[in-house]
């Protein structure tokens, strides 16, 4: 699976199922709190594969939470860690920040490295939770 280099929030949990399942099941327009799930360290199965989540954030942001099944490796990490985790460079990745802009930098950065299939989430886990998709919190 080719995944496109930017993903919108709604776009992404229909490519993480079932893992963000939940949120089709969530249309309440009132606010409410996120969601909380089991977190989960392994990459989440995509059709014939697996993709790999990855929050780039740093520690101090996870407060609020993340999207479930993603790992954590922050930005200043990703060159050191990823190709250690992710040997095929055609794998699927998706990576995300809080708003967009480090996600774009580490997308950059695994391109660089010669990763072929990376994809930024458009908004970053900010967009996620405005569009009420499930977080899970720690």
């Amino acid at each position: 699976m080719q995944l496109p280099p930017r993903l919108r929030p709604t776009d992404a949990a229909t490519i993480l199922e079932p893992t963000t399942k939940a949120a089709s099941k969530r249309k309440s327009t009132k606010k409410t709190a996120p969601k909380k799930t089991a977190p989960k360290k392994t990459a989440v199965k995509v059709q014939n594969g697996s993709l790999t989540l990855i929050d780039v954030r740093m520690p101090q942001e996870l407060n609020g939470g993340t999207i479930p099944g993603s790992e954590h490796i922050p930005l200043d990490n990703i060159l050191d860690t990823v190709p250690k985790s992710i040997t095929d460079p055609q794998a699927p990745v998706v990576v995300f920040c809080k708003s967009g802009m480090r996600g774009g930098m580490a997308q950059g950065a695994l391109r660089k490295l010669g990763y072929t299939n990376v994809s930024n989430i458009v908004g970053g886990f900010d967009a996620w939770q405005k569009a009420g998709l499930p977080v899970t919190v720690s």
